[in-house]
Protein backbone atom coordinates (compact mmCIF):
# COMPACT_ATOMS: atom_id res chain seq x y z
CA UNK A 1 0.00 0.00 0.00
CA UNK A 2 1.57 3.55 -0.65
CA UNK A 3 1.33 6.20 1.67
CA UNK A 4 -1.04 9.37 1.19
CA UNK A 5 0.53 12.74 1.63
CA UNK A 6 -0.96 13.07 5.07
CA UNK A 7 0.78 10.36 6.52
CA UNK A 8 4.17 12.01 5.13
CA UNK A 9 2.80 15.78 6.39
CA UNK A 10 2.05 17.28 3.25
CA UNK A 11 -0.89 19.33 2.97
CA UNK A 12 -2.13 17.81 -0.45
CA UNK A 13 -5.67 16.16 -0.23
CA UNK A 14 -5.18 13.65 -2.44
CA UNK A 15 -5.10 10.16 -1.25
CA UNK A 16 -3.25 7.25 -3.17
CA UNK A 17 -4.26 3.72 -2.08
CA UNK A 18 -3.72 0.73 -3.99
CA UNK A 19 -3.53 2.21 -7.26
CA UNK A 20 -6.31 4.28 -7.56
CA UNK A 21 -6.60 8.13 -7.36
CA UNK A 22 -8.58 10.01 -5.19
CA UNK A 23 -9.20 13.68 -5.49
CA UNK A 24 -11.45 15.94 -2.74
CA UNK A 25 -13.50 18.29 -4.77
CA UNK A 26 -12.81 22.34 -4.45
CA UNK A 27 -14.82 24.99 -5.72
CA UNK A 28 -13.16 27.68 -8.10
CA UNK A 29 -11.52 30.34 -7.38
CA UNK A 30 -12.84 34.15 -7.99
CA UNK A 31 -11.37 33.84 -11.49
CA UNK A 32 -12.20 30.62 -12.24
CA UNK A 33 -16.24 31.47 -11.18
CA UNK A 34 -15.28 34.57 -13.58
CA UNK A 35 -14.14 32.55 -16.08
CA UNK A 36 -17.50 30.01 -15.94
CA UNK A 37 -19.97 32.64 -15.72
CA UNK A 38 -18.89 34.31 -19.50
CA UNK A 39 -19.15 30.88 -20.78
CA UNK A 40 -22.57 30.56 -19.23
CA UNK A 41 -23.64 34.11 -20.21
CA UNK A 42 -22.14 33.23 -23.69
CA UNK A 43 -24.03 30.03 -24.39
CA UNK A 44 -27.53 31.40 -22.60
CA UNK A 45 -28.04 33.48 -26.24
CA UNK A 46 -27.48 31.72 -29.44
CA UNK A 47 -30.69 32.81 -30.67
CA UNK A 48 -29.19 36.56 -30.07
CA UNK A 49 -26.23 36.02 -32.24
CA UNK A 50 -28.50 34.40 -35.00
CA UNK A 51 -30.85 37.19 -34.79
CA UNK A 52 -28.55 39.58 -34.98
CA UNK A 53 -26.53 38.09 -38.18
CA UNK A 54 -30.03 37.94 -39.80
CA UNK A 55 -31.19 41.86 -39.32
CA UNK A 56 -27.55 42.68 -40.29
CA UNK A 57 -27.87 41.06 -43.22
CA UNK A 58 -31.62 41.95 -44.42
CA UNK A 59 -29.75 45.76 -43.81
CA UNK A 60 -27.11 45.48 -45.57
CA UNK A 61 -29.50 44.17 -49.09
CA UNK A 62 -31.73 47.02 -47.87
CA UNK A 63 -28.82 49.61 -47.72
CA UNK A 64 -27.39 47.43 -51.65
CA UNK A 65 -30.40 48.09 -53.12
CA UNK A 66 -31.35 51.22 -52.08
CA UNK A 67 -27.76 52.08 -53.72
CA UNK A 68 -28.25 50.56 -56.34
CA UNK A 69 -31.49 51.52 -57.66
CA UNK A 70 -31.41 55.31 -56.96
CA UNK A 71 -32.05 56.66 -60.02
CA UNK A 72 -34.54 53.94 -60.90
CA UNK A 73 -37.82 55.31 -58.78
CA UNK A 74 -39.11 58.58 -60.88
CA UNK A 75 -42.31 58.19 -59.54
CA UNK A 76 -40.88 58.83 -55.92
CA UNK A 77 -37.40 59.57 -55.75
CA UNK A 78 -37.56 59.09 -51.83
CA UNK A 79 -38.45 55.38 -51.74
CA UNK A 80 -34.78 54.39 -52.89
CA UNK A 81 -32.74 57.12 -50.29
CA UNK A 82 -35.31 55.64 -47.79
CA UNK A 83 -34.48 51.50 -48.19
CA UNK A 84 -30.69 52.77 -48.04
CA UNK A 85 -30.78 54.88 -44.69
CA UNK A 86 -32.93 52.63 -43.31
CA UNK A 87 -30.30 49.37 -44.21
CA UNK A 88 -27.83 51.48 -42.29
CA UNK A 89 -29.54 52.69 -39.71
CA UNK A 90 -30.74 49.40 -38.77
CA UNK A 91 -26.74 47.81 -39.53
CA UNK A 92 -25.60 50.77 -36.85
CA UNK A 93 -28.19 50.12 -34.52
CA UNK A 94 -27.97 46.17 -34.06
CA UNK A 95 -23.70 46.78 -34.12
CA UNK A 96 -23.78 49.69 -31.66
CA UNK A 97 -24.97 47.23 -28.62
CA UNK A 98 -22.97 44.46 -29.90
CA UNK A 99 -19.98 46.49 -29.62
CA UNK A 100 -21.05 48.61 -26.52
CA UNK A 101 -21.11 44.87 -24.60
CA UNK A 102 -17.65 44.71 -24.16
CA UNK A 103 -16.91 48.50 -23.93
CA UNK A 104 -19.82 49.25 -21.55
CA UNK A 105 -20.15 52.89 -22.52
CA UNK A 106 -22.92 55.23 -21.55
CA UNK A 107 -22.46 57.24 -24.20
CA UNK A 108 -22.80 54.60 -26.78
CA UNK A 109 -26.00 53.33 -24.57
CA UNK A 110 -27.38 56.68 -26.03
CA UNK A 111 -26.33 56.81 -29.22
CA UNK A 112 -27.98 53.50 -29.73
CA UNK A 113 -31.42 54.68 -28.16
CA UNK A 114 -31.78 57.82 -30.39
CA UNK A 115 -30.62 55.53 -33.38
CA UNK A 116 -34.12 53.50 -32.78
CA UNK A 117 -36.04 56.92 -32.22
CA UNK A 118 -34.91 57.84 -35.38
CA UNK A 119 -35.21 54.48 -37.11
CA UNK A 120 -38.98 55.01 -36.01
CA UNK A 121 -39.83 58.06 -37.31
CA UNK A 122 -37.98 56.75 -40.19
CA UNK A 123 -40.28 53.89 -40.59
CA UNK A 124 -43.04 56.47 -40.20
CA UNK A 125 -41.53 58.60 -42.70
CA UNK A 126 -40.91 55.84 -45.50
CA UNK A 127 -44.77 54.26 -44.54
CA UNK A 128 -46.23 57.76 -46.30
CA UNK A 129 -43.89 57.61 -49.21
CA UNK A 130 -44.89 53.99 -49.74
CA UNK A 131 -48.49 53.38 -49.13
CA UNK A 132 -48.92 56.57 -50.37
CA UNK A 133 -47.96 55.05 -53.78
CA UNK A 134 -49.57 51.66 -53.35
CA UNK A 135 -49.10 49.28 -56.53
CA UNK A 136 -47.01 51.91 -58.69
CA UNK A 137 -46.27 51.10 -62.17
CA UNK A 138 -42.94 48.95 -62.29
CA UNK A 139 -42.42 49.39 -65.99
CA UNK A 140 -39.83 51.98 -67.63
CA UNK A 141 -41.98 52.08 -70.52
CA UNK A 142 -45.66 53.35 -69.28
CA UNK A 143 -44.64 56.38 -67.20
CA UNK A 144 -43.87 57.27 -64.27
CA UNK A 145 -42.59 54.56 -62.50
CA UNK A 146 -40.65 52.87 -59.20
CA UNK A 147 -37.89 49.79 -59.60
CA UNK A 148 -40.35 46.26 -58.30
CA UNK A 149 -37.18 44.89 -56.40
CA UNK A 150 -36.85 48.51 -54.39
CA UNK A 151 -40.35 49.12 -53.82
CA UNK A 152 -41.39 45.66 -52.42
CA UNK A 153 -38.52 45.26 -50.76
CA UNK A 154 -39.65 48.53 -48.42
CA UNK A 155 -42.99 47.82 -48.86
CA UNK A 156 -43.23 44.12 -47.21
CA UNK A 157 -40.44 45.27 -44.71
CA UNK A 158 -42.56 48.10 -43.12
CA UNK A 159 -45.46 45.66 -43.16
CA UNK A 160 -43.48 43.18 -41.75
CA UNK A 161 -42.35 45.69 -39.00
CA UNK A 162 -45.79 46.64 -38.15
CA UNK A 163 -47.02 43.62 -38.06
CA UNK A 164 -44.32 42.76 -35.44
CA UNK A 165 -45.02 46.49 -33.66
CA UNK A 166 -48.38 45.10 -33.42
CA UNK A 167 -48.18 41.73 -31.87
CA UNK A 168 -45.65 43.24 -29.37
CA UNK A 169 -48.11 45.54 -28.30
CA UNK A 170 -51.02 42.91 -28.21
CA UNK A 171 -48.54 40.50 -26.32
CA UNK A 172 -47.74 42.90 -24.03
CA UNK A 173 -51.51 43.76 -22.96
CA UNK A 174 -52.42 40.51 -21.97
CA UNK A 175 -48.97 39.90 -19.78
CA UNK A 176 -50.29 42.96 -18.61
CA UNK A 177 -54.04 41.46 -18.23
CA UNK A 178 -52.47 38.18 -16.47
CA UNK A 179 -50.37 40.12 -14.23
CA UNK A 180 -53.29 42.54 -13.25
CA UNK A 181 -55.62 39.40 -12.83
CA UNK A 182 -53.26 37.70 -10.40
CA UNK A 183 -52.37 40.31 -7.95
CA UNK A 184 -56.20 41.16 -7.89
CA UNK A 185 -56.65 37.28 -7.32
CA UNK A 186 -53.75 38.06 -4.60
CA UNK A 187 -55.99 41.03 -2.11
CA UNK A 188 -58.88 39.26 -2.60
CA UNK A 189 -57.39 36.28 -1.06
CA UNK A 190 -55.28 38.35 1.61
CA UNK A 191 -58.38 40.08 2.15
CA UNK A 192 -60.41 36.42 2.85
CA UNK A 193 -57.65 35.57 5.15
CA UNK A 194 -58.25 39.15 7.38
CA UNK A 195 -62.15 37.79 7.30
Amino acid sequence: MTPTPSEEGGRNETKLEAGSLEMEPRLPNNDERAEIDKIKEKYKKPAAGTFLLIFVIINTVMLCVGITTAQDCPINPNIPIYVAVAGALGIVSKLLPFINYKLQWTILEWIAYLLYIVEFAWMIVGSVWIYSIYQPNYSPNEGPYCDKTAYLLAFWLLTINYIYVGLTIVFSCCILCCLLLCVAKVISFCNSIED
